[in-house]
């Protein structure tokens, strides 16, 4: 399952960093600046890959950025990619990427969200593992998967369509308070001729879910 994970999101680690415990992490992954804080005491270990290039189907080319938040029990990926040109980077963009990896990595109805997330609109989804889909012993019963897309460069642009260069995306298996307050701080400073003013990050995310993710 976990492999299956890492071929949908384009994963390939490639360098280690030491041990860390719960505090502000800032730094840079590719062109980007990236900051969050887990507010955890968890030991985990912060990875930053080497980056990636590709084309999309419709021949657009890409550069991808990967940084892997590691612990013994529990992983989160998140995932930068910079195309060419602005994308559509609306609501319902995001649903799809968000849908079809929970999808992929064993959802049956994932629940969806419209957050804001580093001040821009955000799709938010999740799902907990049923027993019959474990998944060869990886995961207990009730783990939570959590997944979230948002553009951090994304603007409204003269012909009515929101668009970004940039994708992040998110994906952990972290418990909801620590993947919550990573997401709550997440913060992409994109390189300077992408930048666009942010709005204010509302609504919020929920303090304490059960099976599923209420916003």
């Amino acid at each position: 399952m976990r492999a299956e994970l890492i071929l949908i999101l384009v994963l390939g680690i490639s360098s280690l960093a030491a041990p860390a415990l719960g505090y502000f992490e800032s730094g840079p992954v590719g062109p980007y600046n990236v900051s969050f804080n887990m507010n955890t005491t968890t030991e985990y270990k912060v990875i930053v890959e080497e980056p990636t290039h590709g084309i999309t189907s419709l021949g657009m080319k890409f550069d991808r950025y990967n940084l892997t938040i590691d612990s013994a029990d529990y992983f989160a990926w998140l995932i930068l990619t910079r195309y060419d040109e602005p994308m559509v980077a609306n609501i319902t963009a995001n649903e799809y990427v968000v849908y079809s990896a929970l999808v992929s990595a064993g959802a049956d109805k994932p629940s969806l969200y419209q957050p804001s997330i580093d001040g821009k609109p955000a799709v938010l989804g999740n799902f907990r593992f049923e027993k019959q889909f474990l998944g060869q012993g990886q995961y207990q019963e009730g783990d939570l998967i959590v997944a979230a897309c948002y553009s951090p460069d994304a603007r409204t642009y003269e012909d009515g369509v929101y668009r970004g260069r940039t994708d992040c995306r998110v994906i952990s298996t972290f418990p909801w308070e620590i993947i919550r307050d990573l997401l709550y701080t997440l913060h992409i400073q994109v390189p300077e001729e992408q930048a666009v003013p942010s709005s204010p990050a509302n609504p919020s995310l929920p303090a304490n879910p059960s099976t599923n993710i209420s916003l």
